[in-house]
């Protein structure tokens, strides 16, 4: 990613999301307030205004679900399938007394603006690269509704640590009851730079934080499906991946940072979650979710 260019995964999971809901028989588990907020933050600049322009172009939408089929079989229901699965977590640790949620690499995501509103008592966060925030923010300042609950922390974590810039950040309260999300961010850090992640989400909120996480199976496994081709794409991009870790291997990484695990989620247990009928379509199978408590 360009230090002065929006993220490009941003971009097509948001697109993704709206592809999904306009064209998959599963076009019911996307919520409307996720249409909405994110055509809201796809409206708000040049690029997410194409690729709105092209979601409404028959042709793109058949040459669309052609290329998926070729080279990710089911990419744009995986978006909702673990959009929903991070919600109904997050949902579970609202309940259960969690008042602060701080997002990393939050990218075009819509979970915090829009749970800001229901849960006015707790403290949400969103922190990601200051050129992807700036044109998300942007998109939405046009809501009157008070946000006083919702804060945007721009990060550039190529210059700045997770530890330092949180702690320093007036809107983050590092008493309260917390809980990190981290999607499709760590697969693209090293595993120096991950083992950073946790050991500062440790020394902000320490004992009782809740962690929510994806990765990918290592490329050679057997589970995991992403062929070579889009590896050399992100490459391209400039957001190569570069942490896997096997998913039977979480627990242990996960004891060398005294976490404990909760589940695991790959795409098959996605499928199982959220679609009680049998599936009608091929699924990639990769990335996984990982829950667990510091």
């Amino acid at each position: 990613m360009k230090d002065n260019e929006a993220s490009s995964t941003a971009f097509t999971v948001a697109q993704g999301l709206l592809f999904a809901a306009k064209t998959s028989t599963y076009s019911a588990l996307v919520d409307e307030q996720v249409i909405s907020v994110s055509r809201q933050i796809l409206q708000g600049s040049e690029q997410g205004r194409y690729r709105l322009k092209q979601l409404d172009s028959w042709w793109f939408c058949k040459l669309a679900k052609v290329r998926e089929r070729l080279l990710l079989p089911g990419i744009s229901l995986h978006y909702v399938l673990r959009k929903r699965h991070i919600e109904q977590l997050t949902l579970k640790a609202l309940s259960e007394g969690v008042t602060q949620v701080v997002v990393l690499g939050a990218g075009f995501d819509s979970l915090c603006w829009r749970l800001q509103q229901t849960f006015v008592d707790v403290n949400f966060i969103e922190i990601d690269h200051p050129a992807t925030q700036s044109q998300k923010v942007k998109a939405l300042e046009e809501d009157t509704f008070d946000s006083s609950n919702m804060h945007f922390l721009a990060v550039d974590f190529g210059r700045q640590q997770l530890k330092t810039a949180l702690s320093e950040f007036r809107g983050f309260c590092p008493e309260k009851r917390t809980l990190f999300i981290c999607e499709g961010v760590l697969m693209y850090l090293n595993q120096q730079d991950v083992d950073t992640v946790f050991e500062s989400i440790r020394a902000l909120t320490g004992s009782g934080t809740q962690f929510i996480f994806s990765t990918l199976e290592p490329r050679e496994s057997a589970k995991n499906t992403v062929p070579k081709l889009l590896y050399r794409h992100l490459e391209k991009l400039g957001e190569p991946v570069v942490w896997d870790i096997d998913s039977n291997q979480m627990q242990t990484y996960l004891q060398k940072h005294q976490c404990q695990l909760h589940s695991i989620a790959g795409g098959a247990e996605l499928v199982e979650q959220q679609i009680k009928e049998q599936l009608n379509q091929k699924m990639y199978q990769g990335e996984y979710f990982v829950h667990c408590s510091f």
